[in-house]
């Protein structure tokens, strides 16, 4: 009786699933006109506005960087020997800033992307140079964190411009950082295999209303099947040892 017990909550939330997805796509159907002006509305929106969007979004993720950064340096040099409460302060503030700075070069990144869709109704040399201050902007701030985290860890080793640097700091890091560093990957992959399932149901709804085409069906699939083949040959690496060649 206990075994058949998760196989029929499983079968209990596909089921349950199945009918909200039906009630959800019924819906859709029957607001179509108005989701999908909606959904124009938005993209002319974006459109119009693209170049104030940016340079808002961007600016604003410029100005908290340069905050936390300068308000970690000061603490930095104010701190004493067995003060384990402020050194606790500038490692949360470093280790917040680092994502975030690659968060910012990333929506950058995404951002541009927009600027080249709409290349046809208004230049793109706005939204490049944009792109390009962000991205210089961005790796600027990188190596300067990183500087920073040496100065608060000293024995952590490798240059953030160099392709190995990932390897050369996971080295440096001691046997409880990898664990943490471990855990949370593989937390990530358990949350991204929840995001690609997320995104596709949402491409699945948006496509009752407006067609999307087969690309986005075919990225998600692309990013999903790779992502699981990357984790399964990564685990099978350090099943037989091979720990070396999987950092």
């Amino acid at each position: 009786m206990k075994k058949q017990k998760p196989t029929l909550k499983f079968l209990s939330i596909i089921c349950i699933s199945a009918i909200l997805g039906g009630l959800l796509g019924g819906s859709l159907i029957h607001f179509e006109a108005v989701i999908y002006q909606s959904i124009i509305n938005l993209q002319d929106f974006i459109l119009r506005n693209n170049y104030l969007i940016q340079s808002v979004i961007l600016g604003l993720c410029a100005v908290i960087i340069l905050i936390v950064f300068f308000s970690a340096k000061r603490k930095l040099k104010r701190l004493e020997q067995n003060d384990d409460a402020f050194f606790d302060q500038i490692d949360h503030q470093l280790g917040f800033l680092l994502p975030f700075i690659s968060a910012t070069m990333i929506g950058g990144l995404c951002l541009f992307g927009i600027t080249v869709t709409n290349a046809l109704n208004e230049p793109v040399l706005p939204g490049l140079i944009l792109f390009m201050f962000n991205t210089a902007f961005t790796l600027i701030m990188t190596v300067l964190t990183i500087k920073l985290t040496k100065i608060l860890y000293p024995e952590k080793k490798g240059n953030p411009l160099d392709f190995n640097f990932d390897k050369e700091w996971i080295k440096s890091c001691d046997e409880a950082e990898k664990f943490v560093i471990y855990k949370a990957s593989y937390r990530c992959y358990q949350l991204m295999n929840f995001v690609y399932c997320g995104v596709l149901t949402l491409f699945l709804l948006i496509s009752i209303v407006i067609n999307i085409g087969v690309f986005p069906y075919l990225l998600i699939g692309f990013l999903w099947i790779t992502q699981t083949l990357i984790y399964a040959k990564s685990a099978n690496k350090l099943q037989h040892g091979q720990l070396d060649n999987v950092q």
